[in-house]
């Protein structure tokens, strides 16, 4: 079958008759080439199929497609800014190099993120050691020349402590001047002690230059007391990992107004989760790791709570009326019987309870609670049976207990693993047996 080609490329790209192709042309090349014989023209392929190479090649002049260089400048000012908004900040630096459009792109950058690799190749990261200082001196001086307008994002994530709080002071100013809506502080990892953990400077912040952060994490910092902190009227996100949090955080809570969405993790010091006025806008709370003992908001539209962590602790959300779905998780502590008597008084009103523990010692026959979950319809449980020389093969049976908790119940799952370590069974099945 004869092919025909066009170019389409350009009218600087010129056709030439090709050389006729000969066996002894191909000697010596690859083994395709090799098998491939031309015999006038011809090619013959496992002498099965045959292309026929035509010597000339005719171009449509009426069909050139030719290349056009696209003019930055006559770019409306919102095409240009969107282009720049999709450039990572390296990205931004390397198009000042080649482009007079965007020589000052990076200036004007509004996503500042501040990393590792922000200032090592892709290929050295690896073989350089960025320190702290060097680090520091970097984000100044790029700071330094940034024009502070339309910042949406300042994120920092280095090694940082208390020693360069001069120079973290002059990035939260930063981010206070440039009305930054995203600030993210990340000076993990995390050592295991704070006392060289940088304070997060509260006092900086007022009514009217702390009103353009909507989101706001902080890691491995110190959160002081600010008695006097005016707070921040429309922050939405809160998240807060490895932070030594010092007293008064019951009152850093109520100044944050507009508050929807508040994690808090791997606190040790917080003990109790408390806030001295109502929380009108909280919609989700999320509780792990945390050395905490009570846990007590009056947040009238929270819908979701998730727990994760010790299981002595009190759970007094009963005022949030419109609480559906809680999820309590402590894989590793033995108290299943808390779940049922100790959460219902707490959580009230869940309506689908996901559930997450570890069972190492024989069940009891559980009392009558005296308070059930009266709203819960769906219960997801994932239970881990450790030490099955302390239960008999039915000992099992007895989770059936604990449907007296929820008597409107519609829907039940079990997720269950039995880890078999006895070194002799039990004398006889352990089934507790209780009238109803």
């Amino acid at each position: 079958m004869a092919s025909r080609s066009e170019s389409r490329f350009g009218s600087d790209i010129s056709c030439h008759p090709e050389p006729l192709l000969t066996a002894s042309s191909l000697q010596g090349n690859s083994t395709a080439a090799r098998r491939a014989v031309m015999v006038d023209g011809i090619c013959l392929v496992n002498n099965k199929r045959r292309l026929e190479l035509s010597p000339h090649v005719e171009v449509d002049n009426s069909k050139k497609i030719t290349s056009r260089w696209v003019d930055f400048q006559s770019l409306p000012e919102d095409i240009v800014s969107r282009i720049r908004s999709q450039l990572t900040l390296k990205q931004a630096a390397q198009m000042s190099m080649v482009s007079s459009m965007f020589r000052s792109s990076w200036a004007f950058h509004p996503n500042l993120f501040f990393c590792a690799s922000t200032f090592c190749r892709s290929s050295d990261q690896r073989k350089t050691v960025l320190g702290p200082k060097r680090f520091t001196d970097k984000v100044n001086f790029i700071l330094s020349k940034h024009s502070g307008l339309g910042v949406s994002k300042l994120l920092v994530k280095f090694e940082q402590r208390k020693r360069h709080a001069p120079d973290i002071d002059g990035w939260v100013s930063f981010a206070i001047a440039s009305k930054a809506r995203v600030f993210i502080l990340n000076f993990s990892p995390y050592t295991g002690s704070h006392k060289n953990s940088y304070s997060f400077p509260c006092h900086l912040f007022s009514d009217r230059n702390g009103s353009h952060i909507k989101v706001l994490r902080l890691d491995t910092v110190t959160l002081g007391p600010a008695p006097d902190i005016s707070g921040f009227p429309n922050l939405k996100m809160l998240t807060l990992e490895h932070v030594l949090i010092v007293d008064n955080f019951q009152n850093f809570l109520p100044k944050c107004p507009a508050l929807e969405w508040l994690k808090i993790r791997m606190c040790s010091q917080l003990h109790i989760l408390h806030a001295s006025e109502p929380l009108p806008r909280l919609k989700f709370l999320f509780v792990q790791d945390c050395e905490i003992n009570k846990i007590e908001l009056h947040a009238p539209n929270l819908t979701t709570f998730k727990y994760r962590g010790r299981f002595k602790v009190i759970i007094a959300l009963h005022e949030c009326l419109k609480l559906k779905t809680a999820s309590i998780a402590s894989p590793i502590e033995d108290n299943l019987e808390y779940v049922f008597t100790g959460l219902p008084a707490g959580l009230p009103h869940v309506d689908r309870l996901h559930v997450d523990v570890s069972v190492n010692t024989q069940i009891p026959g559980f009392t009558r609670p005296a308070i059930k979950f009266i709203n819960l319809r769906l219960l997801i449980m994932k239970i881990s049976f450790g030490f099955a020389k302390r239960f008999g093969k039915n000992a099992v049976l007895q989770l059936a207990y604990l449907l007296e908790a929820a008597p409107y119940l519609e829907g039940l799952h079990l997720d269950m693993l039995c880890i078999d370590i006895c070194e002799e069974p039990p004398a006889r099945d352990v089934i507790i047996h209780r009238h109803h």
